[in-house]
């Protein structure tokens, strides 16, 4: 089980972020307390206003608990087990909180369940924010105990503290740009860390290196940070990496040692103009690629895409829904409110006719002046009721204005979601199609090359399925005819045929011995099983 928190901002955001459908495939709200509104942007709305009156621009908690589900899932009430734990030992008893339970299919297709939770930092009482000084570490002992409690065994990271090695092992692990940078490409850090650093182990100096890494797809440019210039490399992908980050057990003055003579920065290109260059380049490897292969299948992330428009469209319409109920339930309650007042001025007015004197008291009243001050009466109480009842629609009015506001509010919290949720799909479509990219270029190069280096005939019974692998590995990368044939003439013995040896098809003249030897060993190696696995087919 491993437990991770952090302190932040951005409650819109994070709310989000819990309730993006695209990334997870099914999302709980088990809990929300503490708060008037019961939704999460709601929530995090009303404790961002709270932290207003205070110094705190980090308002919220948020811990992720991931167990192992190798050794198996918790139960909701262990779940809410290491939520008390993690509560009394930071403290944050009685603060309103909201848990969300998400499942995402890991990179085995395999459903993971884990719980999200968020704190207020804000004591309401005091005006103050929960101090959260050595968080990871109460962290850390909580998951400790619980596993020790409930017979489950924690990863080396959650075991021990490593001393001064934690900061070290903390540079190796994907931090939140990377993390982005993952999502986007679907190449992480440790797939870059064995690229760069093979490259750096493979090489003595700044040309070799460079050469290394241009063969990897890596640009080296010249990045500025806080106003100092200093070495990085875009990918690609038009990401932008630092080598320093990326190259084990080497500092970053050993990495300018190597470079500066070389690759002074100011010949460098900038970040700007390298990701321009990569971009295009990456346009153009694309395009080839397409052109390539024509029949293209519609992809997965494609078809999430579509689901998800479909629950998009049915949120809105849902909400949708919602407010033509809310406007015909305001109209009629102001119809009614309308109504009341009304017969609330009919009844005094048929009471007041109903008591109004005749006759010979009615003469009297008017001669004494009694009937003045009965007039006086009235109109004063009906000053009086006149009040009440615009006082009456006054606050009707100012709770349906809130009721609108608040459907503003779910109106913007969609919007949000649908931007990060439409977000989501373009990075899947974009790793998607970096992948299909990757397959169809450097993963079939060494295969390509292992392929210009046989001296087998193309066509023949035996190798036709050879020569057809060779021709669609020639053709991903971009290849024409004229580029085989260079190749094949590379790929022979190294003699050089003069044009005068050669017959009217410019082909060279053929030996019968060497011939039937060639047709042997080309018999001998057609039934002999292949050691070599079909790497195409394995795909």
């Amino acid at each position: 089980m491993i437990l991770k928190g952090n302190q932040r901002g951005g409650g819109s955001q994070l709310a989000a972020h819990l309730m993006n459908s695209f990334t997870n495939e099914s999302i709980e709200i088990a809990e929300v307390k503490g708060t008037i509104a019961r939704d999460l942007s709601g929530a995090f709305g009303e404790i961002n206003a709270l932290s207003l009156s205070t110094k705190a621009t980090q308002p919220y908690y948020h811990l992720s608990i991931s167990p192992d589900q190798a050794q198996r899932r918790l139960t909701r009430e262990e779940y809410f087990e290491v939520i008390a734990r993690t509560e009394r030992s930071l403290k944050l008893v009685g603060q309103p909180r909201a848990v969300v339970f998400h499942e995402i299919r890991d990179d085995k297709g395999e459903l993971r369940q884990h719980a999200h939770v968020v704190w207020s930092r804000i004591l309401t009482d005091e005006l103050k924010a929960v101090n959260l000084h050595q968080d990871r570490n109460k962290l850390r002992a909580v998951a400790q105990e619980f596993a020790r409690d409930h017979g489950l065994e924690l990863p080396e990271g959650m075991k021990k503290d490593h001393g001064r090695d934690r900061h070290k092992r903390r540079d190796k692990q994907e931090n939140l740009k990377e993390r982005q940078q993952k999502e986007r490409t679907g190449v992480g850090k440790e797939e870059h860390l064995a690229e760069i650093t093979g490259c750096w182990n493979s090489t003595k100096d700044g040309p070799g290196f460079v050469k290394a890494l241009e063969a990897k797809g890596y640009t080296l440019a010249r990045g500025e940070r806080k106003g100092k210039q200093g070495y990085c490399l875009i990918d690609m992908y038009s990401e932008v990496h630092s080598i320093s980050r990326y190259v084990e057990n080497v500092t970053a003055k050993e990495i300018r040692a190597r470079l500066q003579p070389s690759h002074p920065l100011d010949k460098l290109p900038s970040v700007d103009e390298a990701r321009a260059a990569a971009k295009e380049k990456l346009e153009q490897l694309r395009a080839r690629v397409n052109d390539a292969h024509q029949e293209q299948k519609q992809s997965p992330a494609e078809d999430r895409r579509k689901a998800l428009i479909e629950r998009q469209q049915q949120l809105r319409a849902d909400l949708d829904k919602q407010r033509l109920d809310l406007h015909a339930w305001q109209f009629r309650e102001r119809a009614a409110l309308r109504d009341m007042q009304a017969e609330h001025h009919a009844d005094v007015a048929a009471d007041r006719l109903q008591k109004q004197p005749r006759g010979l008291r009615a003469f009297l009243t008017r001669i004494t002046g009694i009937s003045v001050f009965v007039g006086w009466v009235q109109n004063k109480a009906d000053e009086k009721r006149e009040a009440a009842h615009k006082a009456q629609t006054d606050a009707l009015l100012r709770r349906q204005g809130r009721e609108l506001k608040e459907m503003d509010r779910h109106y913007a919290a969609l919007d949000r979601l649908e931007k990060r949720e439409n977000g989501s799909a373009r990075n899947a479509a974009l790793r998607e199609g970096f992948s299909k990219l990757r397959i169809r270029t450097f993963a079939l190069k060494p295969e390509f090359d292992k392929a210009l280096s046989r001296q087998q005939p193309a066509t023949g019974a035996a190798d036709g399925g050879r020569g057809k692998l060779f021709n669609r590995l020639a053709e991903g990368v971009g290849l024409t005819k004229g580029d085989l044939q260079a190749a094949f003439e590379r790929a022979t013995a190294g003699k050089t045929i003069r044009k005068d040896d050669t017959d009217a098809r410019s082909h060279a003249p053929v030996d019968p011995e060497k011939l039937e030897r060639a047709r042997q060993l080309r018999d001998d190696l057609s039934h002999r099983p292949s050691k070599t696995p079909d790497r195409d087919r394995e795909r």
